[in-house]
């Protein structure tokens, strides 16, 4: 029996960065399923479909609130998404609070930015092994 493919949102403006992290997700880190967004508003609707994990970008042309806006957001409909911020920001304030708000990673796009992006996939991955161990064990 094949495995389910993983749902991945990514919300990115620039149609460019965005076929980059479809063609990543999809063709070199395998059993993701891709869907994109260019508004975050658009992304926040679907929420409900409770993705494995969303890719957030944090400037949106011709938007007044950024990515650290719609993180909140997703944290107060659901605490569980894992949230990757994949951003050219370089700030440690904005990274603090990005963190303090529960990503999973901060990641500057740069030349080894899909390769952190594959860990971050990887720590996620591992960490929801772990839940789905110990709930069977202890039947949680």
């Amino acid at each position: 029996m094949a495995d389910k493919k993983r749902m991945v949102f990514i919300v990115e403006d620039n149609p460019h960065q965005q076929k980059v992290l479809q063609v990543h997700f999809r063709e070199t880190l395998g059993n993701y399923e891709v869907r994109t967004f260019n508004k975050p508003d658009e992304m926040m609707s679907h929420l409900g479909e409770k993705p494995y994990a969303v890719v957030l970008d944090h400037f949106f042309e011709g938007q007044s609130k950024t990515g650290l806006d719609y993180l909140a957001s997703i944290r107060e409909t659901n605490k569980r998404i894992p949230v990757i911020y994949h951003t050219t920001l370089e700030d440690e304030a904005i990274r603090k609070k990005v963190l303090d708000l529960g990503a999973e990673m901060y990641i500057v796009k740069d030349s080894a930015s899909l390769v952190r992006l594959r860990t971050a996939l990887d720590n996620i991955q591992e960490r929801e092994s772990k839940r789905g161990f110990f709930s069977k064990l202890f039947g949680g």
